[in-house]
């Protein structure tokens, strides 16, 4: 945030996160905590309404100073006008406010950084007010009373006291102890009625070596019986399939999802099945977050290069098929297995590979580089039209991205036209194919099309704007 010094790791150090779920110690402590939350939302609130009013008072009158949208700045009016705007101030965390400003603050840079077209990804847009029904309850504490006890069972927060963690912390305990890890924050939030301490901390981490530096693998994520295609250096393709509990867990949630939509909303009835419901989501989730963390681990101490496809799980879950596949993408947490393999594979002395997204790793035939322009997505098995081979489509598309080497001369070709230059995996030394084998399919749109919608949306009615100085010349009508 501008104002701001960032926090710079030191070498020999990495940032890891920390989440234990916990329960309170004392019954006074609920009451504690959903005040700090509350507390949160005002200084939010308080900051915005602040930043509105300087906006509208610029647009009636140019000469009116404007307000920095800075974390001193914003802090500093908080701080003189606290004992008018909440007397109570002093039952709460200074850090509270702290976070809410602070939250306030990077919501504005990110409205401004979308508006100016600086920032990727769909429009943001200004930000609103909090309410209790639409913000997640959570509060950051960066100074005080934070510690981890000795007992390991206890985490200490400022104001709020000792909570008690469902799980053990002996092994953040003894990073600590042995001076090896350094408490940044400690984050309380709420989630489905249940409280959880994420700790952010950076640790004294020496990059590790894996088993087989030079080897290579490809993984191809999916959404059907098989979650993921994994083709081995030794030319092995291993199928992982998606865990029998999760599988139990998601064929229960369809019952009792249905008979939720039976029962009177507000009944006795409806809220047991929303609680049931809720349940199964969180052990779902909970189930898909082993499993990814498990394969990512054990691809990541064994290979020294590792190729996923850059997948847009957006587009997917925005506008591919039925309703039924949507969902399946969402559940198969497809989004969540390339950035837990970027900072393991740095871990291990490893790197990621992202191949790119119009990379044609399904359509073309690893083998001979035949290509099959009009693959639908059922078919799971495709002959190929240059030299009459079965092929599989999840296998093909993993040997493809084990092999793929980095972009190709001749993109047009690759994405509009007639065989896609794949490396050879025999005795052609990773070279990529020659064209003119295979089959003439349909051209695709120019991929330049979309992005330049998106950069003439973005940079129309666009004002040059410094956040340090505050917005001088945006028009107070879009801020609204």
């Amino acid at each position: 945030m501008a104002g701001v010094g960032r926090f710079v790791i030191p070498d020999g150090w990495v940032a890891q996160g920390w989440r234990f779920e916990v329960e309170t110690t004392r019954p006074v402590q609920r009451s504690l905590i959903q005040q700090h939350f509350g507390a949160r939302r005002f200084a939010y609130n308080w900051a915005l309404a602040q930043v509105k009013a300087n906006l509208d008072a610029r647009a009636a009158d140019p000469s009116v100073p404007a307000l920095a949208w800075t974390l001193p700045t914003l802090r500093k009016a908080w701080n003189q006008s606290k004992g008018e705007v909440a007397p109570w101030w002093p039952s709460c965390s200074k850090d509270t406010y702290a976070c809410g400003i602070a939250d306030l603050v990077a919501a504005l840079h990110a409205w401004s950084a979308s508006k100016q077209g600086r920032r990727a990804g769909s429009p943001v847009r200004f930000p609103r007010f909090k309410a209790r029904h639409r913000d997640s309850g959570r509060v950051r504490f960066d100074s005080g009373a934070l510690r981890l006890e000795a007992d390991r069972r206890h985490l200490t927060l400022p104001v709020i006291g000792k909570l008690r963690s469902k799980e053990n912390t002996r092994r953040l305990v003894r990073l600590l102890t042995k001076g090896r890890a350094r408490v940044l924050s400690m984050t309380l939030s709420e989630q489905s009625g249940r409280l959880f301490v994420s700790v952010a901390t950076i640790v004294a981490h020496a990059p590790g070596n894996p088993r087989e530096p030079h080897g290579r693998c490809g993984i191809d994520l999916g959404i059907g019986a098989e979650w993921a295609a994994i083709a081995h250096a030794d030319d092995s393709i291993e199928r992982v399939t998606h865990p029998a509990p999760w599988i139990a867990v998601q064929r229960q949630r369809r019952r009792v999802a249905r008979q939720a939509s039976r029962r009177i909303v507000g009944s006795r009835g409806h809220r047991q099945a929303k609680t049931k419901l809720a349940a199964l989501d969180r052990r779902a989730a909970n189930l898909r977050r082993e499993a990814i963390h498990i394969l990512t681990t054990r691809l990541a101490r064994r290979y020294g290069t590792i190729v996923v496809e850059d997948l847009d799980v957006a587009a997917m879950t925005r506008g591919m098929g039925r309703r039924a596949f949507r969902r399946s993408v969402y559940q198969a947490g497809l989004g969540r297995v390339r950035p837990t393999l970027a900072y393991k594979t740095s871990w291990s002395g490893g790197r990621l590979v992202v191949a790119d997204r119009w990379f044609a790793s399904s359509k073309t035939h690893h083998g001979c580089g035949g290509y099959l322009a009009n693959l639908t997505l059922g078919q799971r098995v495709w002959r190929c039209p240059a030299c009459g081979q079965q092929v599989d489509r999840n296998a093909n598309a993993a040997l493809n991205l084990r092999d793929w080497t980095g972009p190709v001369s001749d993109r047009d070709v690759q994405r509009d036209g007639v065989a896609a230059p794949v490396p050879f995996v025999d005795d052609h030394g990773g070279q990529a194919h020659a064209t003119g084998v295979g089959v003439q399919g349909p051209v695709r749109p120019s991929r330049g099309g979309a992005g330049q919608r998106h950069q003439n949306r973005s940079s129309g009615n666009r004002e040059d704007w410094n956040p340090a100085e505050g917005c001088q010349s945006v028009n107070a009508h879009e801020a609204h």
